[in-house]
């Protein structure tokens, strides 16, 4: 049972630390990809005034930034959030060694499960309170941005997301699949690790296959759970801030 509940925490752990890292990734370089092309369009627009497609393409990428932050931003959180979710499920409900328990084992089995699922939620509410304290991440997520440039949603970001970026190095270690650059051609022999590397594009027939890698991925080389205090209310994230004068 503790075996299981070690492995349960460390999963939970591993998968919302990926997700949370490779969430706010896809989101910064989303925006500042959509705001590095529209500057460039303005820039054409500006210098071949005369060439009425370039202002409007670049006015609809403008457009395109801002509808990212309105509504695209959130759907990839939530869409993340709710893999991290479907996938750590999946991965609890897996069928474990059966084991002989005796009769007094059965008997404690709810509250040990009930204890586990505690724990779990602990972690899942220290991470978040982790990446508020050191980050606002949740500020940055429950603001209103349409009352902000978009310069100042761009100084924002990068700024939360090299303070969560400093949360993720602290418990969590990130190391490629694959050691070869992006773009390179690689050649995958019979007996590849298709968890471990995913075919994508016109697959057909057996190994070998021959390709171009197109994302390195991703997997820990380390992970550090922390140590939660038993007295700390569970379901307390950030303590509201009274200033005394």
């Amino acid at each position: 049972m503790d075996a299981e509940k070690t492995f349960s925490r460390r999963s939970f752990g591993v998968i919302l630390l990926f997700t949370i890292g490779l969430c706010l990734l896809v989101m910064t370089l989303g925006y500042w990809g959509i705001l590095h092309i529209s500057e460039r369009l303005a820039a054409l627009a500006s210098a071949h005034p005369d060439i009425a497609d370039f202002k409007a393409v670049a006015d609809w990428m403008a457009y395109a930034g801002t509808m990212f932050i309105r509504y695209g931003a959130p759907l990839i959180a939530a869409a993340f959030v709710l893999w991290s979710v479907l996938l750590w499920s999946a991965i609890r409900r897996m069928p474990s060694k059966p084991q002989t328990e005796t009769p007094q084992s059965q008997h404690r089995e709810p509250e040990s499960r009930h204890d586990r699922e505690q724990q779990d939620k602990r972690l899942f509410i220290h991470l978040l309170s982790m990446l508020q304290r050191e980050g606002r991440f949740l500020d940055f997520l429950s603001e209103n941005l349409d009352a902000y440039e978009d310069a100042q949603i761009g100084a924002a970001v990068r700024s939360i997301h090299e303070n969560c970026s400093k949360i993720t190095r602290k418990y969590l270690s990130l190391e490629p699949v694959l050691d070869q650059e992006e773009g390179q051609t690689l050649t995958l022999q019979k007996g590849f690790d298709t968890a471990a590397v995913k075919l994508v594009g016109n697959v057909s027939g057996e190994p070998p296959f021959t390709g171009v890698i197109r994302h390195k991925g991703w997997k820990t080389a380390k992970l550090e759970l922390p140590t939660l205090s038993a007295s700390q209310d569970a379901s307390l994230i950030a303590p509201a801030e009274v200033e005394i004068s």
